[in-house]
């Protein structure tokens, strides 16, 4: 049974919140997707580098999260549920990387939401983006994802 998107979501800001990223999270990230990077994973590597410590893989941004801005949040504003959706498509956008023992306020926003006929029928596509500031409140990353949803 077809399903209407609200979109009256287009514009709606989550609460912010705040992710301290840790040295050993960084490294346990850059093993479990296969990037062997010294950057990623040897302290004296990432010392003796340009950042001064090792640095999180471009991806790692994917790890913050935070139950009022996840997609099941999202999902309820919407009306819809997890059974219709599917992962659309990330990027990530980094302005400077992102250190161990740093912590950074996340804010994610919903920022558009659009209709398309697919193979298997109509799909509504929501983009989310989150900017990643730093204690300087200057944006040192941004995530874009798109969640698609089966109508």
């Amino acid at each position: 049974m077809p399903i209407q998107i609200n979109r009256g979501v287009v514009g709606k800001e989550f609460p912010p919140y705040v992710v301290t990223v840790e040295r050993g999270k960084i490294k346990e990230f850059a093993r479990a997707i296969g990037d062997l990077n010294p950057f990623y994973l040897d302290d004296r590597v990432g010392q003796a580098s340009e950042w001064g410590d090792v640095i999180a893989p471009p991806t790692f941004a994917v790890t913050f999260r935070d139950e009022s801005a996840d997609t099941g949040a999202l999902l309820r504003e919407l009306g819809t549920d997890i059974s219709r959706v599917l992962h659309g498509e990330q990027e990530f956008e980094i302005v400077r990387q992102l250190k161990p023992g740093e912590s950074y306020l996340c804010r994610t926003r919903v920022v558009d939401v659009y209709e398309k006929a697919g193979k298997s029928g109509p799909m509504a596509f929501v983009i989310r983006e989150t900017a990643i500031s730093d204690r300087a409140n200057e944006v040192v990353a941004t995530l874009r994802h798109i969640t698609v949803i089966r109508l």
